[in-house]
This record gives structure tokens, sequence and C-alpha cells, in this order.
């Protein structure tokens, strides 16, 4: 649902739902469409997810929303891995030494990080072999 990260036509497609927009360029190149999008698959988890959440945002009974997030939860199992946009991004514990310098920060990183390691190997990706101990010798072995 959220464009620029897993699935950014379906996400782009998800967010012009319900306006003038929706019915239009169906018959251009989704990359070619504006904004770019594109119809997720009928009946595949795309769409299953988004129906489950839909009915999540109007639901009223607490104990009903929860078996809600639970068919999410198993559709992420079963056919994942999956992120939903709302939880993209979110802010991710890193434990670091504080004699270990040069790791980046969340402030260092271009979109601020991501969620989970399986998409983004941080810190990996940001050449781990510049970081180093601000005192060496208490860390030999």
């Amino acid at each position: 649902m959220e464009p620029s990260r897993w699935a950014p036509l379906e996400g782009q497609y998800y967010n012009v739902r319900g306006t003038p927009e929706e019915g239009k360029e169906e018959d251009v190149d989704p990359f070619k469409r504006t904004p770019p999008r594109m119809a997720p698959e009928p009946g595949g988890p795309v769409e299953r997810l988004w129906k489950l959440h839909d009915q999540s945002k109007t639901e009223a009974d607490e104990l009903a929303r929860h078996r809600l997030v639970w068919e999410i939860t198993k559709i992420h199992i079963k056919e994942g891995p999956f992120f939903q946009g709302s939880v993209s991004n979110s802010p991710e514990i890193v434990l670091v030494h504080q004699e270990l310098k040069n790791v980046p920060r969340r402030n260092n990183l271009a979109q601020g990080g991501f969620t989970a390691p399986w998409i983004h190997p941080t810190p990996a990706v940001y050449d781990p072999e510049v970081m180093f101990w601000s005192a060496p010798e208490k860390h030999k072995g």
C-alpha cells in the first residue's frame, strides 16, 4: 500500500483507488501510467492482504480485528515475506559496542534504514571493513 518499497506499482494503485484516476489509462503500460501503477493479481496475496486490511479499518469489534490481523499474518507466513507500507521503515534497535566506531546510524542511511535484515543486510552493505575499535588493544583475540 506504500509505493516506495515492496510492490510499488501495486502500492500506487492502492493509493488511487476511489479517485478519478482509478479507471484511467488501463490500456497503457503500468510503468507509463500517471502515476505508474498496476492492479494486484486477482485472488493473489496482495489483493487478499488489501481486503483484510480494508476490513480491519472498519471493523468495530476488537476481537474480530485481531482475527483479521491473524489472517494477514498467515498470508505473510505462507506466501511471504511481505511488508505492508504501514510497518515499513520503522525504527529498529541495533546494538553496537560503544568502542566500535564508524558504524552507520539511522541518519547516515539514505532512507533511514529498512525493516528486517532480509531486505537489506545492514550493516554489511555499509563497508564493515572501515569500522574500527577506538581501543583495539582491548579487543584482541
